[in-house]
């Protein structure tokens, strides 16, 4: 059996400019607005990789995204950033607020509830924020 399916969301700078979907080595399609799929290669030096959840909204979740979580389901919401990290090799939830990181799953097990994700910004455009993290591209 082939490869899963890898998403990204491509940009120019700070301007999101389509997305790509890696459905082979071979097999690469682009598009404009994640919803017309073709071959043409938009223009852009930033990639943003899919991480595999999307959020109450249905919305598919990229790393650099801020977002709403959840780590109790009866507990209050808290801000976040999806980054890799590089030591663990996996995506999670760096908190804003608290020096906490939250792995998105443990063990093939997914630690959070899609319903209980909102994304509302973008790390790239909150430079204060990218360096109150730490965070270096």
């Amino acid at each position: 059996m082939g490869n899963p399916e890898r998403r990204f969301r491509l940009r120019q700078d700070h301007e999101i400019v389509g997305y790509m979907r890696k459905l082979s080595e071979r097999m690469v399609l682009f598009s404009k607005d994640g919803f017309w799929w073709r071959g043409y290669k938009p223009e852009y030096n930033e990639v943003d990789e899919f991480i595999g959840i999307r959020d109450c909204n249905n919305r598919y979740i990229y790393e650099w995204d801020i977002l709403y979580f959840k780590v109790d389901p009866d507990g209050p919401y808290e801000e976040g950033v999806i980054l890799w990290e590089g030591n663990q090799q996996v995506f999670g939830i760096k908190a804003i607020r608290h020096d906490s990181f939250f792995p998105l799953e443990l063990e093939g097990i997914s630690l959070f509830n899609p319903r209980e994700l909102r994304v509302f910004s973008h790390l790239w455009l909150n430079p204060e924020l990218k360096r109150q993290l730490g965070v270096q591209d």
